[in-house]
């Protein structure tokens, strides 16, 4: 068992995810499937880092290969914004 602080957590969980963005291997959804479960582990400010970054990937249309990767890194902004609206909520 590995323990890592929220704080580096999401720091780490950023980075990682910034590396994938564009990337055209199995990194990006290995990553993401990570990151996945511990979506509500992160702060407020990751989340909102997380998802500025998934517009700006969107904005640029840079996603990768449109058929492989596009449609993994639409489905991940839907579940980070999804996130987001969960904890408004409460």
């Amino acid at each position: 068992m590995i323990q890592i602080s929220e704080e580096f957590f999401g720091s780490l969980a950023i980075c990682a995810v910034r590396y994938c963005q564009g990337r055209m291997t199995y990194m990006p959804e290995w990553v993401r499937e990570i990151v996945r479960p511990h979506l509500r582990e992160l702060t407020d400010k990751d989340l909102a880092v997380l998802i500025n970054d998934c517009e700006d990937q969107s904005r640029r249309n840079s996603y990768g290969d449109e058929k492989i990767d596009k449609p993994g890194w639409i489905k991940w902004e839907q579940e980070l914004k999804a996130e987001r609206e969960r904890r408004s909520k409460h």
